[in-house]
């Protein structure tokens, strides 16, 4: 049962509502719009695009840049990724030894027979601009002539953006995504205010590409009813209302923590209670406490002084003369401190339109160290 409640990627049965959310991006990939997702780290962006696409079963390849540092990293990862949407686009050996060198010029296909079977090389031109947005737009054009659509994710896109080739990068991605007939772009990153910059930005490239998609927490009717569920499947009954408002209240139903408390409960074999809870809600805290607290190391003491404001009460005013006394931190510095915080995903303006941290984790253990 733990499996409903993974702490990495929520497929199947462990994958929660998001119906809004799925439609639309299912739309989006039929009628081949482009879309950039947006939510703070650990909202579950990747869930969402795995789960459609496959619910779509639409052929795919999945970049992610997390780790690059230069230029090459770039086209390294593309000219492999282009490999691979190949294979799923003409999965005939043959075929696509034939097609390829007709419609996909800077690739070299060599079908070879060995013990293993047969097996086809791609050969990549040296050109880097070749290998970014020629390779990208003759991946489109061999799609078209199978009469096939597909969809390429680009994860952790915001680190293009930290390259000293940057412009160069995002002037070939943008080449390649607005002329695409059969291929669907979806841009996804842990860091939502870059991605807003890359996007939003009129002296970027990418400016206004894609359509921007926003991500927030699942409704709470939404999760008693899956947790209901789940605890139905484990334990024969639904879990007491008190205790399911206890998970969703530490939580904050963030979907992250929804998982990790839930993860740790669904270990046991007695129904939660409300001591069970904030039992596991505090071995999780100390457990994990250089995670949770990774984000503050390098704050400065002013941002830190509106992080444990804010994490013992959500402010609607925080340029208010009250808050400033409250912090004991200037105006013109709480303007500046809550500007980082906000760009580094430590505060964001709630539903309520109020500022509040994130990480439920980090408030908790702010009000309670």
């Amino acid at each position: 049962m733990t499996a409903l409640f993974p702490p990495g990627i929520a497929e199947g049965e462990s994958f929660c509502n998001r119906v809004i959310e799925r439609k639309l991006l299912a739309e989006n990939i039929g009628g081949i719009n482009h879309s950039v997702i947006m939510a703070p780290r650990r909202y579950g962006k990747s869930s969402l695009l795995n789960y459609v696409i496959q619910e779509k079963n639409i052929p795919h390849i999945w970049l992610d840049f997390l780790s690059i540092a230069t230029k090459e990293d770039v086209v390294e990862k593309i000219t492999k990724a282009a490999k691979q949407l190949l294979f799923q686009l003409s999965p005939d050996l043959k075929k696509i030894q034939h097609q390829a060198k007709n419609f996909v010029k800077s690739l070299a296909p060599e079908l070879s027979l060995g013990a293993m079977g047969q097996s086809v090389t791609f050969h990549f031109g040296n050109d880097s601009k070749t290998t970014i947005d020629d390779t990208l737009l003759q991946l489109d054009e061999y799609a078209k002539r199978m009469d096939k659509k597909a969809v390429i994710v680009l994860d952790e896109f915001q680190q293009i953006g930290e390259l000293k080739e940057n412009a160069e990068i995002e002037a070939l991605i943008r080449h390649a995504v607005e002329r695409s007939k059969n291929i669907t772009y979806l841009f996804s990153g842990s860091n939502r205010h870059l991605l807003q910059g890359m996007f939003g930005e009129s002296t970027r490239p990418l400016y206004r590409l894609c359509q921007p998609m926003s991500i927030d927490r699942i409704h709470q009717k939404d999760y008693i009813a899956f947790i209901n569920k789940a605890a139905i499947a484990k334990w024969g009954e639904s879990i007491a209302p008190n205790c399911l408002q206890c998970i969703l209240t530490l939580t904050e139903r963030h979907p992250f923590y929804v998982n990790a408390l839930c993860h740790k409960l669904w270990q046991s074999k007695e129904m939660p209670s409300i001591e069970m809870i904030q039992t596991a809600w505090d071995w999780y805290i100390t457990t994990y406490k250089s995670m949770i607290t990774s984000d503050i190391l390098n704050l400065s003491a002013n941002q830190r002084k509106i992080i444990q404001a804010l994490s013992r009460e959500p402010e609607n005013e925080p340029y208010s003369a009250r808050f400033c006394a409250k912090t004991k931190v200037s105006l013109s510095s709480v303007k500046q401190s809550l500007e980082a915080l906000i760009k580094k995903d430590i505060v964001y303006l709630n539903t309520e339109k109020r500022y509040s941290l994130v990480d439920p984790a980090l408030r908790y253990y702010i009000i309670t160290h």
